[in-house]
């Protein structure tokens, strides 16, 4: 980077507009180092934290490439070879030192102007603890960090804006997010970390706790940008599967905890008896979870079911009609689409070349697909 285009990073009006994006990480050096990269090419102003697992040979690799970007990120790296997953989360949470926070999965990206964008609503309006863009997933034709775009979807975040907490934890787990990737408040972030310590099971204590306590405390506000690329691959860290993990040994203990603690946040939000709080929880958990185990049933064992006859015709003549005139599809999925469902295609948008959100999604691919400039 440039001297002006360093000194023009330090001394931008908006310095205080910053959060601290945290990253743990274990065994997956060169998704960092991809990562890191595509946040100096856009000369990311918010702070990177990374959290990393790996031995000693691999972690060195990363050090190595904060030392050679220099000034063109501001980063900071916790060697915690001892720490899985969870416990890396927990510490570079602690770690943060400015006022927001995001989570960013070593092979995703965040968008560092959407970031921006987010501190600047969450600054002007108290009532909503979370708030993010749009976001896509992607998957490669290869493994690993780099090839060739195989697969681009929409990754569904939800808009809650309900007044009470009640209203917006019922709506949220019924339609679940993981909100870790939102800009939240620093603050709010460590306290609902801290709730779910106690917590054996890694469901409950690494994403469900902490991710829907911040929709107790306020709304959720979805902003009109691309906020969020998630990567899918064969290497990710699962959880267990819904009948797998709900028979497990120490669920029941876990799900008690879960239930006291947000009745109790819910109980003090609403300014409701502890008693009705209880209720609420788990009726909202139940339209959680009753559909993921109907989901995971039928996934197994398929009902087979025989489709109406233009069903079929009509998957037979439509790639004829879209091959004959590729201009309806476009025309469908850019004006017609968006009326039916009210809702962008995002996944289409942000690869169409007018559209305001392709500028901040044509870097995160020029990264993945290693075409971002070498002398970084």
């Amino acid at each position: 980077m440039e001297l002006f285009d360093t000194l023009k990073w330090m001394h931008s009006p908006n310095e205080n507009l910053r959060a601290g994006m945290f990253i743990p990480t274990m065994n997956r050096v060169d998704f960092v180092i991809r990562q890191l990269r595509y946040y100096a090419s856009v000369q990311c102003r918010h702070t990177i934290y990374v959290g990393d697992s790996s031995p000693k040979e691999e972690s060195e690799k990363i050090e190595l490439e904060i030392k050679k970007l220099g000034n063109s990120i501001k980063a900071k790296y916790y060697y915690l070879p001892e720490f899985d997953n969870l416990q890396a989360h927990h510490h570079l949470i602690k770690e943060v030192r400015e006022k927001y926070i995001c989570y960013s999965g070593d092979d995703d990206y965040q968008i560092p102007d959407s970031i921006t964008k987010c501190i600047e609503f969450l600054e002007a309006n108290d009532d909503y603890s979370s708030a993010s863009g749009y976001a896509v997933s992607f998957r490669l034709k290869q493994s690993g960090p780099y090839g060739q775009l195989k697969r681009l979807a929409d990754y569904p975040r939800q808009q809650i804006e309900e007044d009470t907490g009640a209203e917006r934890i019922r709506h949220f787990f019924n339609t679940y997010f993981v909100t870790h990737f939102s800009v939240n408040r620093t603050a709010g972030l460590a306290n609902y970390w801290q709730k779910g310590l106690s917590v054996r099971d890694r469901s409950f204590r690494g994403e469900i706790i902490p991710t829907s306590l911040p929709l107790i405390s306020g709304k959720s506000k979805i902003l009109d940008c691309l906020g969020f690329v998630r990567q899918i691959h064969d290497s990710h860290f699962l959880l267990p599967g819904e009948f797998d993990w709900v028979t497990q040994s120490d669920w029941h203990e876990s799900y008690i905890i879960f239930e006291q603690t947000l009745s109790k946040s819910l109980a003090e939000k609403d300014k409701i008896p502890l008693e009705e709080a209880t209720k609420i929880i788990r009726q909202s958990f139940l339209g959680y979870l009753g559909p993921r185990l109907v989901k995971e049933y039928r996934g197994l064992y398929p009902l087979k079911k025989e489709l109406p006859f233009y069903w079929h015709l009509l998957y037979f003549i439509k790639p004829s009609v879209v091959s004959a005139f590729p201009f309806l599809k476009n025309f469908y999925r850019a004006h017609i689409k968006p009326q039916i469902k009210h809702t962008k295609e995002m996944h289409y948008e942000v690869l169409r070349t007018g559209s305001q959100y392709h500028k901040d999604f044509k870097p995160v691919m020029d990264s993945f697909t290693g075409s971002l400039p070498k002398n970084l």
